[in-house]
């Protein structure tokens, strides 16, 4: 079964409801809720199922009683779309972290109620990494469920640092430095070896991870073996003994994550991730409406560094063994 994890749809009246709250970012930021051309851009590319998120645009209201109505409104309005396109269209639910015992209910309806693929995640919540301590039991029932956990940057996210404002280098340069973030500090703080029925998912092949990810390693040789005291002294790496990496392989916990393709822009990526996580932990990814469904299968069809039964493993077998889906049409 063909399966695109990485979708976004924002309609129009959350996009209104959150200027309202506050955000005025997302005013006029709406779509129709007309999606008949996503529909045969499906058919087009064979592709039975699109997971859709509100991530990318900033949805984090900042006050309790405005996040669980906007968390609320956007899971509403997915779950309807979902119904009336007989399933074509899923969903990575919203949740109205930072308040954590809000956002562990309307995990549970989306779970539960709402059937939803998982939960979506920014990689901050009000400038609070996601391996923040407070969130421990949301994390926890997270991981008795054995949820999915797709996490994408907010390009807006990085406008804290100098000259990211300018020239959309939030985005461009921003984005993947944020996803690469996250699952470095999800291995690092332990989170992922504390909670480890949680598939945890990264958008864009996990931003600049693959092609750093010979620096992290030796990095973290140096770090655990202590070579690089002398240069750095021994409080630099002190962390390291907190985590479950090991010297024998201490990439192996960036290997039982998956990544989403959204790449296709970057042809030599796939070089790059098939030596760090190898096909297998690859999904399909397009990020539409940002970018186009049919550029990102037609990414992996003719990728010249993936062989045959690897592009059928990332086009049709991956998300399937992950999720389960049924097919409803």
């Amino acid at each position: 079964m063909r399966i695109d994890v990485h979708a976004h749809y924002y309609p129009e009246r959350y996009t209104e409801r959150l200027a309202a709250l506050g955000l005025r970012q997302a005013k006029g930021a709406g779509q129709s809720s007309d999606l008949s051309s996503r529909l045969r851009a499906m058919d087009q590319t064979h592709t039975e199922i699109q997971i859709l998120s509100s991530a990318a645009l900033d949805t984090q209201v900042r006050n309790l009683d405005g996040a669980v109505e906007a968390a609320r409104l956007i899971n509403d309005l997915y779950a309807q779309t979902s119904a009336d396109t007989n399933g074509r269209f899923r969903a990575f639910g919203w949740v109205p972290l930072p308040y954590v015992d809000e956002a562990i209910a309307e995990m549970q309806r989306c779970l539960d109620q709402l059937g939803f693929a998982g939960i979506c995640f920014p990689t901050l919540f009000q400038e609070r990494p996601l391996d923040d301590e407070a969130f421990a039991p949301f994390w926890a029932e997270m991981n008795r469920r054995k949820a999915k956990a797709y996490i994408h940057p907010v390009g807006a996210h990085s406008m804290c640092h100098h000259g990211m404002a300018d020239f959309g280098l939030h985005t461009a340069i921003g984005s993947m430095a944020q996803v690469q973030m996250a699952a470095q500090r999800i291995v690092y703080s332990g989170l992922s070896a504390r909670y480890p029925d949680i598939e945890f998912i990264f958008a864009v092949c996990g931003g600049y991870l693959p092609y750093v990810w010979e620096r992290i390693r030796k990095n973290l040789e140096r770090a655990l073996t202590m070579s690089a005291k002398g240069a750095v002294g021994g409080g630099f790496f002190g962390w390291i003994k907190q985590t479950p990496i090991t010297i024998d392989d201490p990439m192996k916990p960036f290997r039982q994550f998956w990544y989403d393709t959204s790449v296709q822009d970057i042809p030599e990526a796939m070089k790059c991730v098939k030596s760090a996580y190898g096909a297998e932990r690859l999904l399909l990814g397009s990020d539409e409406i940002f970018a186009s469904l049919i550029e990102a299968v037609q990414y992996i069809e003719t990728n010249r560094y993936l062989t045959a039964e690897e592009k059928r493993m990332v086009l049709d077998e991956n998300a399937q063994s992950l999720f389960h889906f049924d097919c409803r049409h």
